[in-house]
């Protein structure tokens, strides 16, 4: 019944499977939560939350160095090293530190009060916290008192250590200091921004303002506003496990630098992007940040039910972190060995149950065989229709690029197109198409040239950027050619003629990462090589076109230069296009035929509730969540409670395995379940019923 649905696929190259085995129904994320990811890092270390600090924890603790040291950064003064530390106060003793460590293991109003007593006394902190309060409790944002004013402060040392006080977790998830007519303003998070660019202190929850504490330069030796002072024995990197539900990485780390009011130009360091539409742990690392300054993060970024994959269909977005440790080693970009996913599909329908069986047989053996054959044989390695773009045109424009058409290649981005949604897209793009309603074109050059000037200019924002397009075009022909190759050849041989991969350095060892040329080798497959037995299905590449790659032997080898020949692209025009702009130069890649996903398991569940959780988040295991579901034996003899529950339940699979960089979840589920990938194919899947009851 879903054979239409997978005409779109057809259309892009997805069209063969690697496998016979029989295939079933089911609905794919249908809750974001039911699609969880763990990075895995180089050395085979799976990111996943395993504790939950936060400012008021009872468990923080200092993160520890290398050497299993418990170091803290020194606070110093305004850069004259003969003035005293910020950790004396005005009489000589340590107020101020005590408060910063007492801050980062308490939040509450009681140890805020108590810290700003001993510099302010009782009279004004109470007033203070009051102030803090009641805007907390009862926000109002055109509240008349934004800032609560300190009386007259001439003690230096006092004033800077209120602001230290303010900026650190006891207080700084609702209070902001600035400087006014010599006076210290406190204000209420609520009203950031109202407060003066020039006068704040302590940031105004954007970017990260260091005029007063300053880490550009943590060498020791002061200098203006003061600097925290990085100790020489501890490592340089604060490594933590990034976990989030309904975000992408992008969004998160943008709300770790805001919130933690870190250096938007470091940043936060990853191996890879996330996805926002699932529940996803990846490591990441900041330069020579305190673990206490992330802990907001904890406690501020969230929905009313904490998280954990146990919230309604839409859920919340939720931030934590965790697992923090100091390294020597930066998270860089491109350094991981792939991911961890476990997905949950919902409704599972294998079909009319044949005669002499029953339904709980017939059901574990379809998923067995299923999940088996992926784990055995595994999957084609398409690139998933998301690479295609929105309205799966891209490849379109980077031939357009190719060929040096580029008023075709505008013309297709900046089109009229019937799936969009966005009003303010529609807008720009009806604007566009009428860009020359009021001018006569063929006669007018100039007045049609300021037209769309002035047209482009007026719509940019609303368009956003167009990026990559002529790589989508590489893509469009590596899965047309996967599949001649697939369909002539089979998924488990190598042939003459085929490309092996017979070098490929790490990052580490020189090579490109995740994608690129740089430590790939190849080699073409002779007769000799299949006698011998050299080489096998798993280092079988096709190349991403390009310039300086080379191209399979025989029947896959005629195949790309009948494709390229049929969109009109000689070979030559990959060299031309670097010449012309090296922003879009194409070297070209090799990309495996194959992908066979590692630690595959598969549990078998019976629930009741369409949504109800099915899996465990990490956050769901910190916080003790238990889950109703029940799961059901794969064992080969079949429980009359079995039968029972599948006659009376839904069903669902929970099917985990491991991939490496450049692979798609999405594709192994096709192949898992014979089914299309699209949008449109799920939207029309059913959460209880039968699954596949609203399909033509």
């Amino acid at each position: 019944m879903a054979d239409r649905y997978d005409d779109l696929e057809r259309r892009f190259g997805i069209s063969s499977y690697a496998s016979p085995h029989d295939g079933f129904a089911a609905v794919v994320k249908a809750r974001y939560s039911d699609f969880i990811v763990h990075e895995v890092d180089v050395n085979g270390n799976i990111a996943r939350l395993e504790g939950l600090e936060t400012p008021n924890s009872d468990k923080a603790e200092t993160p520890k160095d290398a050497d299993g040291k418990t170091e803290s950064a020194t606070i110093i003064g305004d850069g004259n090293p003969k003035k005293r530390k910020l950790d004396e106060s005005a009489d000589g003793s340590t107020a101020t530190t005590n408060a910063i460590e007492k801050s980062s293991t308490t939040t509450d109003w009681d140890s805020g009060k108590a810290e700003l007593t001993k510099l302010l006394g009782e009279e004004t902190s109470q007033e203070v916290i009051s102030f803090l309060q009641s805007n907390d409790e009862t926000p109002n944002t055109k509240a008349d008192k934004k800032f609560y004013t300190l009386p007259l402060i001439t003690d230096k040392q006092i004033r800077r250590s209120i602001h230290v006080l303010i900026k650190s977790p006891v207080l700084s998830s609702v209070a902001r200091a600035d400087n006014h007519d010599g006076r210290i303003r406190i204000w209420h998070v609520n009203f950031l921004k109202d407060m003066p660019a020039d006068t704040h202190v302590n940031g105004r929850g954007v970017g990260d303002n260091r005029n007063n504490i300053n880490r550009k330069n943590t060498n020791g030796k002061g200098g203006k506003g003061g600097r925290a002072v990085w100790p020489k024995d501890r490592p340089d990197f604060l490594r933590f496990v990034l976990y989030k539900e309904n975000v992408d990485t992008s969004t998160a780390t943008k709300d770790i630098v805001r919130i933690g009011r870190l250096n938007p130009k470091r940043g936060v360091s990853y191996a890879g992007m996330k996805d926002k539409r699932g529940v996803t742990s990846q490591f990441c690392s900041v330069y020579r940040i305190e673990k206490e300054e992330l802990l907001a993060l904890n406690a501020n970024k969230g929905g009313n039910s904490g998280g954990g994959g146990n919230t309604s269909t839409r859920g919340f977005n939720v931030i934590r972190l965790g697992n923090f440790h100091y390294s020597s080693d930066e998270v860089k970009l491109g350094t991981l060995a792939g991911n961890r996913f476990d997905i949950v599909l919902r409704n599972v329908d294998v079909g009319d149950v044949p005669g002499g069986s029953d339904k709980a047989t017939h059901v574990k053996c379809t998923l067995e065989k299923a999940s088996k054959a992926l784990q055995q044989v595994g999957f084609i390695n398409y690139f998933g229709m998301q690479r295609f773009g929105k309205s799966n045109d891209t490849h379109e424009v980077g031939i357009a690029i190719l060929k040096g058409d580029y008023e075709a290649a505008i013309d297709i981005i900046m089109r009229e197109k019937a799936d969009e949604q966005m009003p303010r897209v529609v807008s720009a793009r009806k604007a566009w198409a009428s860009r020359f309603d009021s001018i006569d074109v063929a006669n007018d050059e100039d007045a049609a040239k300021d037209a769309e000037m002035k047209c482009a200019r007026s719509i940019l924002n609303e368009l956003g950027r167009f990026m990559g397009s002529e790589k989508s075009s590489r893509v469009f022909w590596f899965n047309k050619v996967a599949s001649y190759r697939i369909e002539t050849g089979g998924s488990t041989e190598v042939r003459v003629g085929d490309l092996v991969l017979i070098e490929d350095a790490s990052l580490a060892e020189g090579g490109s990462g995740t994608s690129g040329l740089k430590g790939k080798k190849v080699k073409t497959v002779e007769e000799p090589d299949i006698e011998r037995g050299v080489y096998d299905i798993s280092q079988v590449v096709l190349p991403l076109v390009g310039s300086k790659i080379s191209y399979p032997k025989g029947a896959c080898g005629e195949k790309y230069d009948e494709l390229l020949k049929q969109d009109g692209i000689d070979k030559s025009a990959f060299e031309r296009i670097g010449t012309i702009d090296r922003e879009i130069a194409l070297g070209g890649d090799y990309r495996r035929l194959m992908c066979k996903p590692s630690d595959v398991s598969f549990e078998i569940k019976s629930y009741t509730d369409p949504v109800q959780p099915l899996v465990k988040t990490d956050l769901m295991n910190v916080n003790g969540t238990e889950l109703a579901a029940a799961t059901i034996s794969t064992d080969k003899e079949v429980h009359d409670a079995d039968t029972d529950m599948m006659e009376d339940n839904l069903v669902g699979l929970v099917i985990g395995f491991t991939l490496p960089p450049s692979s798609y979840a999405t594709i192994a589920l096709r192949e898992l379940t014979k089914r299309p990938t699209s949008s449109e194919y799920q939207g029309k899947l059913q959460l209880s019923g039968k699954c596949e009851g609203n399909i033509d």
